[in-house]
Parts: structure tokens; C-alpha cells; sequence
């Protein structure tokens, strides 16, 4: 006997969203603390970490309001090709954010822009993992 497919989860979906803000604001002040106290730079590692979370965040979310533009039973024509076209959305915009990145933030610390990318990948793979 097969069992009936879960409805969409919209609302805990963007609760985890909402919680990806205090992530984003805990990975923020501990990259401050780490370049004030142990690095003594200028908030090079705080600002390129906070970057590129808020780059992951903002990726995330505009991925999200894609999926759900539409739902329900009278979408079901089209909610595999949101899916296809936020993913696409996500790609572009992250590529796009990490060139301008690149270009217009100095100085910049590579690696600590990834770290913080990264982080907010797995912290918000982690959340998603809990949605039953």
C-alpha cells in the first residue's frame, strides 16, 4: 500500500529561514571577536566572512521564494519547473555575487569569504535535515 505524498511544509520551511538569521548573526559576531581579539586587523576576516554569509543567506532565501511561488494542486504543472528555474536563479546570483565580491570589496580575506559562505551552506543543510 503506498502512502499519500506530505503536503508542502512552507511554514516551517521559512521558520528555518527566519533561524538561519540568528546563524548569520552569531557567525558575524564571532568573526568580529576572532579579528579583535587573536588577528588585531581591521576587520578584514569579520567583514569578508560576514559577506560571504550574507551571500549564501540571500542566495537561500530568493531559492526559497521560488519553490513556493506557487503551490497547491493547481500548480502542479509548474512546480518542477520553479524548482528548476530557483536553482538556476541561485547558481547565477551566487556567481554573480562572488565576481562582484571579488571586484569591488578591499582589501578582502578569500578565505574567510568561503568560511562564511560555507557555514551558512551546512547550517542551513542541518536545519533542513529536521523537516519531517
Amino acid at each position: 500500500m503506498t502512502k499519500p505524498a506530505k503536503r508542502t511544509q512552507k511554514d516551517k520551511i521559512s521558520l528555518y529561514l527566519k533561524r538561519q538569521v540568528w546563524v548569520l548573526f552569531i557567525l558575524i559576531v564571532i568573526a568580529s571577536m576572532l579579528d579583535i581579539f587573536w588577528l588585531h586587523s581591521e576587520l578584514v576576516v569579520a567583514k569578508s566572512s560576514a559577506i560571504g554569509a550574507l551571500l549564501s543567506f540571500a542566495t537561500q532565501a530568493v531559492f526559497a521564494g521560488f519553490i513556493f511561488w506557487r503551490t497547491g494542486y493547481r500548480a502542479r504543472r509548474h512546480i518542477v519547473s520553479q524548482l528548476y528555474r530557483g536553482q538556476m536563479v541561485k547558481w547565477l546570483l551566487t556567481v554573480l555575487g562572488f565576481a562582484l565580491i571579488f571586484i569591488m570589496v578591499q582589501p578582502l580575506s578569500a578565505p574567510a569569504l568561503f568560511v562564511g559562505f560555507i557555514v551558512m551552506q551546512l547550517s542551513h543543510s542541518l536545519m533542513l535535515s529536521y523537516i519531517r
